[in-house]
Formats: structure tokens, sequence, C-alpha cells
């Protein structure tokens, strides 16, 4: 099969009535799907380059951009970790981190590593939304998940302010 010229196409597009141009949109939608199964399914829409799929920024997009943009968003200490355990639990997909890796998370955002980042999750391990038995092997419980997108909303709404 010869392809067609570029020029030809566009220029027989304008002289398309409107179900013929509703076929090229399928056709065309249809080839972006099969050319976009290269990417993971656990790749997120936010970060996507191609046509927006009407979904939105994960939870996970929005802890990441705001630990990641430290002049917009001032957090506390428990703030940052709490949001670093969500990355590592949606983006790394980590069932188990501890209290290093939230520390590497909070480091890599750009943010400056916590010096005692166990005073930081003692609040979050009281009020159940991390749970182990100690540092080394924490988890993001439902609760916490709940939480995070609480302070998700409030910190985005606190900014739009």
């Amino acid at each position: 099969m010869i392809a067609p010229n570029f020029d030809a196409i566009i220029s027989a597009i304008a002289d398309m009535d409107l179900s013929e141009l509703r076929v090229i949109d399928a056709s065309v939608k249809t080839a972006l799907r099969i050319r976009g199964h290269s990417k993971l399914s656990t790749d997120s829409p936010f970060t996507s380059n191609e046509e927006p799929s009407g979904e939105g920024p994960s939870l996970n997009d929005w802890a990441q951009d705001i630990l990641e943009n430290e002049a917009e968003f001032s957090l506390t200490l428990a703030d940052q970790a709490f949001l670093a355990a969500l990355v590592l639990s949606d983006v790394y997909q980590q069932e188990t981190f501890s209290s290093r890796d939230i520390n590497n998370v909070i480091k890599e955002s750009g943010r400056p590593a916590v010096a005692n980042i166990t005073t930081a999750l003692t609040g979050l391990k009281d009020r159940s939304f991390l749970v182990g038995s100690d540092n080394k092997s924490l988890t993001l419980s439902m609760e916490g998940r709940k939480k995070a997108r609480a302070l998700i909303g409030m910190l985005r709404r606190d900014n739009a302010a």
C-alpha cells in the first residue's frame, strides 16, 4: 500500500463533509491508541504528552507536585513524610517502605532531607495513617490514604486562595 502524500490528506480534509470527518477522527484516535500501547499501564495521564484523556491528575501526581514545589507549598515535616509515603505507595508501588525511603523521596523532590524523620513519622503512626512495627517496615493505611486526599485538597485550596 502506498502512503498518501501528507499535503494531499490535509487538502482533502477541507472538502470532506461531517460524517467523513468523524470517520477520519475515529481512525486517528484508534491509531493513536495503538501507538500508545508502548506506554506502561501505570504511566500517569497527568504527565502524558498525548491529548487529554478526560482524566485529571491522580492523587500521587498531586502529592509529587506539592512536594516538588517548595516555593508554593509550605509543608510541615509530617506533611512531607506523609506525601512521600503516598508517592512510595502509589508511584513506586511499594507496599512497605522504611523511614529512609521516605526521606529519599523528600530529597528527590528537591526539599532538604529531614534530619530526624522518626519524629515526623511518630504522629502519623500514632493516628494509624502509617502502620508498622518499626520505622523499617511501614505501610500506608486506608485511613492514611483518605487523610492524604484531604491534605492534598486543603493544600491546593490554600494555594489557590
